[in-house]
């Protein structure tokens, strides 16, 4: 539950991985079992109202302003550095407890949410419904017909915050603002959870994500396609394509049965790599879903992520420790036993609540 914490040390716990994803000496946040058979399909729907049957938990609160955080899995690289880069960089930087700036490869990015079924008697877990959100940047043009899956887990333990050496006497070392340099940023904004225990239930693939005709645009069909309607140019910032639901229902053959009083969580992830791709989801930042919180995988989970250099290409030798902790590994399988949590880099998801729906009959 989100705010049973209690204040940790800079370093937190150790993770569990598979050999392959061992850094020996890197802080990490949480634990997590072995991740069980990817299957499939999971189905994804744009809704035109909010799902009122069969609802076990939900948070409908969402903040409307510009922010972007969202499911990430984009080609195109970009340094997190506040400093100069002859690349392409985002003033968004990292500072250590002692005040020097690390600059760092953008991360992948799978979303979620922990939830608590507090029912009487035990449910199958059927769909659950998250929004797009309304920020700048809501879908971006090439996630049109992308592959989703949706990660479902048992959660054990307690949230245990770590301030990340950060007080009231100092600023966050990342967070937004991401500049500190000429913002102040409330110590706060760096905060991430320890204690949790993220154990697979099932990995559901198969969903497409919804094309341009479904949020209501069209456009003239090519000669040598006429069943293409859906050509239209839409900026990622259309007012369509904002607070939309997107319902996932999850196959029928492979079922989980929600126990009461216990803590579950979802993940929300776009299958492959491609440019320009990825979409927001509606949350609150400071969110007030007091059975859960906000969830991420970033990378590969690596925290805090290996130092780049910005002044060499992304993909150049001496950047290929900081190369990979900044993306999933290719293998589904390895991406989906990095256990989730709340650490993010620059922005961190402990406050956040995703808007979401979960039904089970």
């Amino acid at each position: 539950m989100k705010y049973s914490f209690s204040i940790a040390g800079w370093l937190g716990l150790a993770l569990q991985l598979p050999v392959t994803q061992q850094v020996p000496g890197v802080r990490s946040e949480h634990t997590t079992q072995q991740t069980s058979t990817r299957t499939t399909g999971l189905k994804l729907s744009l809704l035109q109202q909010i799902p009122t049957r069969n609802v076990v938990a939900s948070y409908a609160g969402a903040d409307k302003g510009a922010g972007n955080t969202s499911v990430n899995f984009e080609s195109e690289n970009t340094y997190k550095w506040s400093g100069g880069s002859p690349y392409t960089a985002d003033s968004w930087g990292y500072f250590t407890p002692d005040g020097r700036e690390l600059p760092y490869i953008k991360r992948d990015r799978d979303l979620g949410q922990t939830f608590q079924y507090t029912g009487k008697t035990p449910k199958t877990l059927t769909a659950i419904t998250v929004a797009t959100g309304y920020g700048t940047n809501a879908v971006r043009p090439n996630t049109y017909g992308a592959g989703l899956s949706v990660q479902v887990f048992a959660v054990s333990g307690e949230p245990v915050l770590n301030d990340n050496g950060s007080g009231p006497g100092t600023e966050a070392f990342h967070g937004f603002p991401h500049n500190r340099l000429a913002d102040s940023i409330p110590h706060t904004r760096d905060d991430y959870f320890t204690g949790e225990a993220y154990t697979s239930l099932a990995v559901f693939s198969g969903a497409t994500f919804p094309g341009r005709r479904a949020f209501g645009f069209a456009g003239p069909a090519p000669a040598d396609r006429p069943y293409r309607t859906d050509t239209e140019v839409v900026p990622p910032d259309h007012p369509k394509l904002k607070g939309r639901l997107l319902r996932f229902a999850l196959p029928a053959d492979k079922l989980i049965t929600l126990m009461p009083g216990k803590q579950y969580a979802f993940l929300i992830m776009l299958d492959k790599m491609a440019p320009n791709c990825g979409f927001t989801l509606a949350n609150n930042y400071y969110g007030k879903y007091p059975d859960g919180h906000g969830i991420r995988r970033d990378g590969n989970g690596v925290f805090p992520p290996v130092a780049a250099d910005p002044t060499r290409p992304f993909t150049d030798p001496s950047n290929a420790e900081a190369y990979a902790s900044a993306h999933f590994p290719a293998d589904l399988a390895q991406r989906t036993a990095i256990p989730p949590g709340t650490n993010g880099y620059p922005d961190v998801c402990t406050w956040r609540d995703l808007l979401f729906y979960i039904e089970a009959k």
